[in-house]
């Protein structure tokens, strides 16, 4: 088992994926209108589409969706061709919560207005929702070529290339976001986010910290800068951003974990325990938060402790190879012999045999060898250590909501 000096429980995510709700189309005057079918513009009351428009527009505004849909349908129905209203229906059928409805909508208006760059922004907002992130892409490859500044547009392609595993795409995307604005901080995080995956820690450190300067009070931005700050080995400065985030974010687990991971590394085994302690408090079924909490009451010799956080870590998965290891680890140090030798040999059965493994299989087996001439006696055998080499890396997992 190769040496490793932490593990780090990453819970990141896009920023929503920079869904932001569309802008509606303006009012229009009747000049602003696609020409109208014959005879359609006006019902028996005497209104024409173009009124009925701007009234659902004046609705939208005051926040009465459900009159602003009536209206917008009537508008459609009155001239089919007007495709702001059929923009604006799809803007407030978002809203409302019907997507698919939207979609339609949204699809009518770039069929009549295939350059309207906003309708096509929308369009990619609402597969995204649905998870057709490539029909999102094409949207919002089509947004940008109407309208090359429209920030929202450059930002929710970077997301969605971003979400597909296009890094490259994403940063470039992102950071055309921020060349037309400085200040978006859902760019600024989600290239942080991107340049972490690639790598690039230095310059995904001074993202998160932009992104804590526009965003004072954004936990998340704080937690990922320690994450930034720990992978760079700078354990001081990771510890600070931790702590900033759960100043923010008491119950941010992710962030307990993690500070008791660099407090642990510092040596200083009471802190490590208190805020794994914090984490389980807050996400008590986190299996490598229990796990992490045995390997230093192990360290601090409570072996019963660690016994039990390991049990818990297995009750929740059951096929952790190196909880399996560690508890027997624990076992022998009680003189548990038969019980230990049950947890090395479901390691072995566990851990797949890759070069990172294979130093703690051969212990493993060699370790059950020792066990084996003392089981009968009853006789304690080499205690050996606690391993955190070949623990898994942990899942990604969410941020604060």
């Amino acid at each position: 088992m190769n040496g490793r000096m932490m593990q780090m429980i990453v819970r990141v995510g896009l920023m929503g994926m920079m869904l932001i709700a569309p802008a509606p189309s303006a009012v229009l005057a009747k000049g602003d209108a696609p020409p109208a079918n014959p005879g359609a513009t006006r019902h028996q009351g005497g209104g024409d589409a173009l009124a009925h428009y701007n009234h659902g527009v004046s609705l939208q505004a005051d926040g009465k969706p459900q009159e602003a849909i009536a209206e917008y349908r009537e508008a459609v129905r009155l001239q089919p061709d007007l495709a702001d209203a059929h923009y604006n229906l799809g803007v407030v059928l978002a809203a409302v919560g019907d997507q698919t409805g939207a979609i339609a909508s949204y699809r009518t208006a770039v069929q009549l207005k295939p350059g309207f760059a906003a309708a096509h922004h929308a369009l990619g907002v609402a597969l995204a929702k649905r998870g057709d992130l490539t029909g999102a892409i094409e949207e919002y490859r089509a947004a940008v070529q109407y309208q090359p500044d429209l920030v929202v547009a450059h930002q929710g392609l970077g997301a969605a290339l971003h979400a597909k595993g296009d890094l490259t795409g994403a940063i470039a995307e992102y950071r055309a976001a921020l060349r037309q604005n400085p200040n978006l901080v859902e760019a600024h995080y989600n290239l942080g986010l991107a340049l972490t995956a690639t790598g690039d820690q230095t310059a995904a450190i001074e993202e998160y910290r932009t992104t804590a300067r526009l965003q004072p009070d954004n936990a998340q931005a704080y937690f990922n800068l320690g994450l930034a700050l720990q992978a760079k080995r700078d354990l001081d400065g990771a510890i600070e951003e931790y702590r900033h985030a759960l100043r923010i974010h008491p119950d941010h687990a992710g962030a307990h974990h993690n500070l008791g991971l660099a407090l642990k590394a510092k040596g200083n085994l009471l802190g490590a325990i208190a805020e794994y302690q914090g984490a389980l408090r807050f996400e008590g079924k986190d299996a490598y938060t229990h796990h992490d909490l045995a390997l230093a009451l192990q360290e601090k010799q409570d072996f019963d402790g660690a016994i039990a956080q390991y049990r818990e870590a297995l009750r929740l998965k059951p096929d952790y190879a190196t909880a399996h290891y560690n508890l027997g680890v624990a076992l022998m140090a009680r003189s548990r012999p038969k019980e230990a030798s049950q947890e090395f040999r479901e390691y072995l059965r566990l851990a797949p045999d890759t070069p990172g493994n294979r130093t703690g299989i051969e212990r493993a087996k060699t370790i059950l060898k020792v066990l084996g001439q003392f089981e009968d006696k009853g006789k304690p055998a080499d205690k050996g250590g606690p391993s955190e080499a070949s623990t898994p890396p942990a899942p990604p997992k969410r941020g604060p909501s």
